[in-house]
C-alpha cells in the first residue's frame, strides 16, 4: 500500500472520485480509500496498519476549499495542505525524499 485516503464527515462521493482519479496519474501505486466510518482516530490507525507511506485526508474544510491534508506516515515529512491539483506531485516527491 502506497496511498491511504480517508473521508472525514459526508465527502465520501468527492473523495472516492480523488482516489480514482489518483489511480490514473499514479499507475502501479496501491491506493486504498476508507470506506468504513469511524473516528479520525481509529481511522489513521487504519492507515497506519495497512503500511500506507501517506494518508490523505479529506474533510469538509478541504472540500470548501478544493484541498487535500497529505500526511506522511513513514520517515521525514511533515503534514501538508496542497492543493487537489497538486496531490500526485507532492506524493511523488515525498516518495523521491523516502
Amino acid at each position: 500500500m502506497d496511498v491511504y485516503v480517508m473521508a472525514m464527515g459526508d465527502v465520501l462521493a468527492p473523495t472516492m472520485a480523488l482516489a480514482e482519479q489518483l489511480r490514473d496519474v499514479l499507475p502501479g501505486r496501491g491506493i486504498q480509500l476508507h470506506c468504513g466510518g469511524g473516528s479520525f482516530k481509529s481511522q489513521m490507525k487504519k492507515a497506519d496498519r495497512s503500511g500506507a507511506a501517506v494518508a490523505l485526508i479529506i474533510g469538509e474544510d478541504e472540500l470548501a476549499n478544493n484541498s487535500v491534508t497529505v500526511k506522511p506516515l513513514r520517515g521525514q515529512g511533515e503534514q501538508q495542505l496542497v492543493a487537489q491539483a497538486q496531490v500526485a506531485e507532492t506524493i511523488k516527491q515525498l516518495e523521491a525524499t523516502s
